[in-house]
Order: structure tokens, then C-alpha cells, then sequence
């Protein structure tokens, strides 16, 4: 078995079974190698064992671990930072979409859960260390008293909660990206996109948030659609760019693809229901960052008096799908075949499903909100 070291640890998200690759995984403290290291090093066991919730409920929290033998530049914290990115926008995607569909749910909706802890052992396991831009320190495993965040519950992920498709192609870029000395210019816009959109998933505050708050978030999101279509070099990105990324999708569900809706402009092109929920969080955005007048309906779409900040993450996920051809590309097996025909729909079905799952949750925007104790809408519109 090769070996591992740990990085970081990850105190908000239990998981079900480790996520990653040969060269880096994030994984439960059950985890074999996990295990193998608390064997190996009863320090590393003692700070793992240390941690609490806010209400002195002990647990071990996930730990980031990467491959002894990785190279140096997937050591950098930039590196490891995107991979935490990618895996926390593959489940808030499909956990806003989720939840747009069926409300009150528990999902990971926040990317909080996916907060690294500021202490850490050395790479001795002997003392820990806190670093951030506001503490660096050194102290005694003995004393520590790790603790979960107060602002959310520790939401269990299972394997079903990541959007699977695009964790693998997400995967394949990360790689690309921190494997190559002078990286695409694609690779990189998709990284620092990734790490706009992680710093987008997170609380707009705490018990103290306002409206303020939500629309300097939706601000963040709007950046993380423009750095994706930035051509690069001298060159500028804008809103057209980014409706002609959205209006490349292929749509799973007929419904998503009617050039139906205004999204102004002097040419009055219709567009998708994609495309104008992004003129939606455009318009929100300008009017937020450049202190233009605001009140609470800015942000509150009419129809399903729902805030527009909750269709982010799912119109996100549209753009990736363009970004990223996340199309289901495999042909069609014979029908004299059966089994192999059945596999190759099931197949199909799967890597289609956050696909629709995501054009689903946009669909809500056109519905009335449901009656009360009603899993039904009122109307469509």
C-alpha cells in the first residue's frame, strides 16, 4: 500500500467514503489509510480524537491526505486548495439543485462544510501548528480542544450527494492543471473559477446577515461565470460571453431549451430560462457593487418568490457542462444485446441525472410557490 500523509483535517463534513485520486483523497477517519496512520503514529490518533461538536459530542473529523510519492507542485496549497473547491462545488451544485426541487431537505447547501481547520500536526506528528493570515503558533496535542463550526450542522455526505460526473472531469483538470509547468490558460480560468465559486458557496455571515450580505455573494458568483469565458491575455470577458457559454448546453430537458425570455439589451434576442435567471443575477450584482438604490425584492424572483441567489449554484453547474463538454458521449449499443443494452441505458441515465436535476431546479423559477403542507405548485406559468 503506498504511503500517505495527512494535510489537513476537515471537522465539518462526515463522510461516507474517500474522495480523490492516487495522488490526493479526502477521507473519513475510518478510512484503511487513515487507520494506518493512527496505528503508526499515536499522536496523529490523540489530535483526531479531540474534537467535539459545539454541544460536546466527540467525533473524528475528515482528513485531507496526500500520496508520499506526489509530486511537488500537487504539495503547493494551491493545489490542495482546488481540490477541496472542486469537490465542495460538486455537492452544493446538486444540493442547491436538490433543493430547489424538493425544499427542506438536508443537504449541504453551504461550503462551510468543506472549511480546512487551522491546526494541524507537523510533519513529525509531535506539536501542532496554526497558520492562517492572522495567527501563526505552535502548541501541545494535550491541550487542544478541536470543535466543529457553530454555524452549521455536520451534514452527512454520501456518494450519492456529489455530482459524480463532474467530480471525474473535474478530477482530470485538476491534474492537467498542477502536473504541467506552464498549465493552458483553460486549466487555470477553471481553477481560479472554481476558487470564486467555493468562496460564493459560503454563508453570505452569521446570525448578523442582511440582504447586503446576499448580494455581495451573488456578486462572487457572477465572477465565477466570468472568469470561466475570459479568452485570456489582453482579452475581456463579458455578459454575452457568458450567455453564449450558457446557450451551448445540450439541454437534457426539451422545456430548458425555448428562446422564450428578453434579457434587454438593444438587440431583443430571446434566450433561455438559463440565460435570463444570469441576466437576473447580473442585473443584482451591478446594482450591489456599484451602490446603486437596493431593498430586499432586488433579490426575489416574482414568480416562485424565491431569492435568486439560490439558482446560482445549479446555473453553475449549466455553465460547467458547456465548459467542461460534459456530454454523454458513449455509442449507442445493439439491441440485439440485451444485458449490454441495458448497462450502457443505466449508464447513460446516471451521468445524465445532475444534468436534469440541475435544469429542473431553474424550472422552478417559472412556478408559483407550493401551498402549504402541498408538495405541488399552485401554477405554472
Amino acid at each position: 500500500m503506498a504511503e500517505w500523509e495527512p494535510i489537513f483535517v476537515l471537522p465539518n463534513i462526515p463522510l461516507q467514503s474517500a474522495i480523490g485520486s492516487d495522488i490526493v483523497a479526502l477521507a473519513p477517519a475510518h478510512d484503511r489509510r487513515i487507520n494506518a496512520l493512527k496505528r503508526a503514529h499515536p499522536n496523529f490518533r490523540h489530535f483526531l480524537n479531540r474534537f467535539t461538536d459545539n454541544f460536546g459530542q466527540k467525533f473524528e473529523p475528515a482528513v485531507l491526505i496526500l500520496n508520499a510519492a506526489a509530486p511537488m507542485m500537487f504539495r503547493e496549497v494551491s493545489a490542495l486548495a482546488s481540490f477541496r473547491d472542486l469537490i465542495a462545488v460538486c455537492t452544493v451544485t446538486r444540493g442547491r439543485a436538490r433543493e430547489l426541487r424538493n425544499p427542506h431537505g438536508h443537504r449541504i447547501l453551504f461550503g462551510e462544510a468543506f472549511s480546512i481547520y487551522p491546526w494541524m500536526l507537523d510533519r513529525h506528528y509531535e506539536y501542532l501548528i496554526g497558520s492562517t493570515p492572522a495567527i501563526l503558533g505552535t502548541h501541545e496535542v494535550s491541550s487542544f480542544e478541536g470543535q466543529s463550526s457553530p454555524a452549521l450542522f455536520r451534514t452527512f455526505l454520501g456518494d450519492g450527494d456529489i455530482d459524480q460526473p463532474m467530480l471525474t472531469a473535474l478530477m482530470e483538470r485538476w491534474r492537467r492543471r498542477y502536473e504541467n509547468a506552464e498549465p493552458g490558460w483553460e486549466d487555470v480560468a477553471l481553477m481560479r473559477s472554481l476558487n470564486m465559486a467555493y468562496q460564493a458557496s459560503l454563508l453570505p455571515a452569521g446570525t448578523d446577515a442582511t440582504f447586503y450580505d446576499v448580494g455581495r455573494v451573488v456578486s462572487l458568483w457572477v465572477s465565477a461565470f466570468e472568469i470561466l469565458v475570459h479568452p485570456g491575455g489582453s482579452g475581456r470577458t463579458n455578459r454575452d460571453k457568458v450567455f453564449e457559454m450558457i446557450e451551448r448546453t445540450h439541454w437534457a430537458i426539451p422545456t430548458s431549451a425555448q428562446l422564450t425570455y428578453d434579457t434587454g439589451g438593444k438587440a431583443k434576442v430571446k434566450r433561455t430560462l438559463a440565460s435570463w435567471l444570469y441576466q437576473v443575477l447580473y442585473d443584482c450584482r451591478n446594482d450591489f457593487l456599484h451602490g446603486n438604490p437596493v431593498e430586499r425584492s432586488n433579490l426575489v424572483l416574482s414568480i416562485p418568490q424565491r431569492d435568486i441567489l439560490a439558482y446560482a449554484a445549479p446555473l453553475y453547474r449549466i455553465a460547467l457542462t458547456t465548459f467542461l463538454t460534459l456530454y454523454y458521449a458513449a455509442p449507442m449499443t445493439s439491441a440485439d444485446d440485451p444485458e449490454t443494452l441495458g448497462a450502457y441505458i443505466a449508464d447513460r441515465m446516471d451521468f445524465l441525472e445532475p444534468q436534469k436535476q440541475a435544469e429542473e431546479a431553474l424550472l422552478t423559477a417559472t412556478r408559483l410557490p407550493a401551498e402549504p403542507g402541498s408538495r405541488r405548485p399552485k401554477g405554472t406559468r
